[in-house]
């Protein structure tokens, strides 16, 4: 592509780049991205930290040498309030008294999101139970100036999406299964698995920002994901499954989340979004990533179907109209609406059409 004909917008520019369309990779349809390019990232955490609340009236012992095992360091990082974004082995540096420090490399180089879909194709959901476990640790923001109909409202708000990241959760492991039934690389299993750990430490953020605007704990009831995960039969209902779920939905849900991360002020909400957008515009380079393994692998097909199904594209319904609390990350419904269509507009289809011209040309 070149360089005067490049979509105007940031995330469409990186996701043309993870691609190789732009960025001299070279000439060809395909690229998988190689090894990743990124510096490894250091982190220090307490071995007496404990999350707000946390009395310690514990019987465990405390720790006295820094945990080496993958189990012990979420723990530790999770008692410090910190999600460290590991693309693989986490490794101890050294220890300085009560302090751990770790080396990773972060899973960087490679929203509305990637449910899990019944049967029928329809998106599933656990109903909800006042558990706390799932804010457990999780920082809650300021409730002062708030009325009692824009509490309402927010926790409203952070339950469906609280619901939605806890439904992506199962909605990632059956990518995972399709990915394994199709014969992908290891490249892109690795990242779908990954995926799934993001969702989760997701759900368990927008729970607590429910529960804290609600006044009362709430978590995810028991799923009914019925006996089987629905699987694609073949490549060409992959590509048109990961064009919804995740070129689609994930794109859609990077670009809410940091429209909505601009226009908040609570810190606790702010620092929520900035984890969803860094890991959903992760979760879009996957989507589109897959999408184009699967338009190699399944050539004139595939491409033919791709294109059929994003001349039906249209912007989402979106949600009931409800008050909008932009400083607490609620923009008005209309305003989503019209954001998602912009993103669709300035992203998703300049980046579709950069991808699907250059593989009909290698078909």
């Amino acid at each position: 592509m070149p360089v005067s004909a490049l979509p105007s917008h940031p995330l469409a520019r990186r996701l043309l780049l993870s691609l190789g369309l732009v960025g001299g990779t070279g000439p060809g349809c395909f690229w998988l991205g190689g090894d990743c390019d990124v510096e490894p990232e250091r982190v220090t955490l307490d071995l007496d930290a404990r999350p707000e609340g946390d009395t310690g009236a514990t019987t465990a012992e405390p720790l006295v040498d820094c945990p080496t095992d993958q189990v012990g360091i979420e723990a530790l990082a999770e008692a410090n309030e910190t999600y460290v974004d590991a693309a693989g082995e986490i490794t101890l540096v050294g220890q300085d008294g009560r302090l751990c420090t770790y080396e990773y490399t972060p899973f960087t180089c490679c929203g509305y999101g990637r449910p899990y879909l019944d049967p029928a194709g329809r998106p599933l959901q656990a109903p909800t139970t006042p558990d706390g476990a799932w804010a457990a640790g999780m920082a809650t923001p300021s409730l002062e100036g708030l009325s009692g109909a824009q509490r309402e409202a927010l926790a409203r708000f952070w339950e469906h999406n609280a619901r939605a990241e806890h439904s992506s959760v199962a909605g990632f492991h059956r990518f995972a299964l399709e990915l394994l039934s199709h014969g992908a690389p290891p490249r892109l299993l690795a990242r779908a698995q990954a995926g799934a750990v993001q969702e989760l430490h997701h759900a368990r953020l927008c729970f607590a920002l429910s529960g804290a605007y609600a006044g009362a704990p709430v978590g995810p009831a028991a799923m009914r994901l019925g006996r089987t995960a629905p699987l694609s039969a073949d490549l060409v209902e992959l590509a048109l499954w990961t064009l919804r779920d995740g070129a689609i939905g994930e794109t859609v849900a990077a670009f809410l989340a940091e429209q909505a991360r601009e226009a908040a002020t609570d810190p606790v909400v702010r620092a929520t979004l900035a984890v969803i957008v860094r890991d959903e515009t992760e979760h879009a380079e996957l989507a589109w990533a897959t999408l184009q393994w699967a338009l190699e692998e399944g050539g004139l097909p595939v491409v033919q179907a791709v294109e059929a199904a994003l001349r039906q594209v249209s912007p989402p319904a979106g949600r009931e109209p409800d008050l909008a609390v932009p400083s607490h990350g609620l923009p008005a419904a209309d305003e989503e609406v019209a954001l998602a269509a912009r993103c669709l507009d300035e992203v998703v289809r300049p980046v579709a059409r950069a991808l699907l011209d250059r593989c009909r040309l290698a078909a």
